[in-house]
């Protein structure tokens, strides 16, 4: 058996229906958003006997028989995200976690992808950048602080062309948090800084920008031109395959191997002189998006990887 544990069927069905159609593996999704509605997995210890299990449309599921595990950003239902007092979410979002952090210890020997504690590892900007740079990636220089004293001194150092990114994605219901080129106006609210770290870096320019998904022993290259210099996510974009340079290849493979992943999404950047620059990688990053624009089988190599 295969455990998807996500939120929407829709967006799992390329991966799905590959899977059905090279396999006679049964398939449980897990929808973490369905709480609300008796969707539920659970641990028992009862008579000396430790089970887990899942109960989806009011079947219990023994997850002791699971062989490779998709973990696939699950979300709580809106109605608890927004639940009021703020406290109130934060426990049961906590109570939550445990369950599934307790998930990822239990079924620790199955295929998971990615690994729950690896991923997790993976998800933090300076150890990306620590682990780039060790491997021979270029990546932009790059300051990560909360002393607003230093972030003045790294502004006059980039001859005041930098950006500004968060170190982890926004919790904040339906906002997304871009990157933005700092200016002289973000400058003299540089104390503000003493409230929250940040991630400060060079402001590369830039050719285009590359989105790699890498799975198991697959890549999927892919440039990105957008209207936007700083963050395409802003804008409309167009998609292309890129022919990554077999150093590159070779090099974003040895990153996930050393990161302890099998699925991955790098971000980079081409500059005009074609030098190819790091900027991150995403343990569970969105992928549809690129196989809709492209017709690339990503989500086929997901279910053979999970297979």
């Amino acid at each position: 058996m295969i455990l998807i544990i996500g939120n929407s069927v829709d967006e799992a069905r390329p991966v799905t229906e590959e899977i059905k159609r090279i396999s006679k593996r049964e398939i449980i999704f897990f929808r973490a958003n369905k709480c609300l509605e008796g969707e539920s997995v659970g641990f028992s210890f009862i008579d000396g006997k430790m089970k887990s299990f899942a109960v989806i449309d009011e079947k219990e599921m023994d997850l002791d028989k699971i062989k490779s595990v998709w973990y696939w950003k699950p979300l709580l239902p809106k109605e608890l995200r927004t639940i009021q007092p703020q406290e109130h979410y934060i426990f049961i979002y906590r109570q939550f976690l445990a369950m599934w952090r307790s998930l990822a210890s239990f079924l620790a020997n199955k295929i998971w992808v990615n690994d729950y504690y690896k991923s997790l590892e993976a998800e933090h900007k300076p150890y990306q950048l620590k682990t780039a740079t060790e491997l021979g990636f270029n990546i932009p220089d790059t300051l990560i602080t909360s002393n607003p004293e230093k972030a003045k001194d790294f502004w006059i150092f980039c001859k005041k062309q930098m950006v500004i990114k968060t170190l982890m994605l926004s919790p904040m219901e339906d906002r997304v948090i871009y990157t933005n080129q700092v200016t002289e106006e973000l400058m003299m609210k540089i104390e503000r800084l003493k409230s929250s770290p940040v991630i400060l870096q060079r402001l590369i320019p830039k050719k285009y920008e590359l989105r790699i998904t890498v799975v198991g022993n697959n890549i999927f290259p892919v440039e990105v031109e957008s209207e936007s210099n700083i963050d395409w996510r802003k804008t409309r974009i167009r998609l292309k395959e890129h022919d990554l340079p077999e150093y590159i290849r070779k090099n974003v493979f040895r990153l996930l191997k050393k990161l302890g992943l099998r699925y991955g999404c790098i971000d980079m950047i081409v500059t005009p002189e074609n030098e190819y620059i790091f900027l991150e990688i995403n343990p569970n990053g969105q992928w549809s998006f690129v196989e809709e624009r492209t017709g690339m089988p990503i989500g086929k190599a997901i279910a053979r990887l999970l297979i």
